[in-house]
């Protein structure tokens, strides 16, 4: 199975440091699936200035962690959100991120163990 987490960039941030790349991992880990649950509540409940702040403080974790096909879809429910566009596509756009989110995270608590 392809992987969907990369950890060259996090490799880079902390010098290869496994200590340092433990805690940033773990810090993803306990942070993604409360931001997660988040989202979707915002979505729930019509509050896309919501939605779009949790996307926007997500997106560079998104990316620190390398998790590559996240990263244009929390870009893209930061922008729609931000400015109500085609918000229709905003709940199947918020399950494929989660979906993401969920098998990166299975994959850095491996890296973890």
């Amino acid at each position: 199975m392809e992987r969907i987490t990369d950890l060259t960039f996090l490799q880079g941030f902390t010098g290869g440091n496994p200590d340092k790349m433990k805690k940033y991992i773990s810090m993803f880990l306990q942070l993604c699936p409360n931001s997660l649950a988040t989202m979707k509540s915002h979505l729930e409940n019509g509050d896309y200035d919501g939605l779009r702040g949790v996307a926007h403080q997500l997106k560079p974790q998104v990316t620190y962690m390398g998790i590559k096909p996240g990263e244009p879809l929390v870009k893209a429910i930061e922008h729609q959100a931000g400015t109500r566009t085609n918000v229709e596509q905003l709940p199947a756009m918020l399950t494929e991120f989660d979906g993401i989110c969920r098998k990166a995270m299975e994959e850095l608590s491996k890296e973890i163990a």
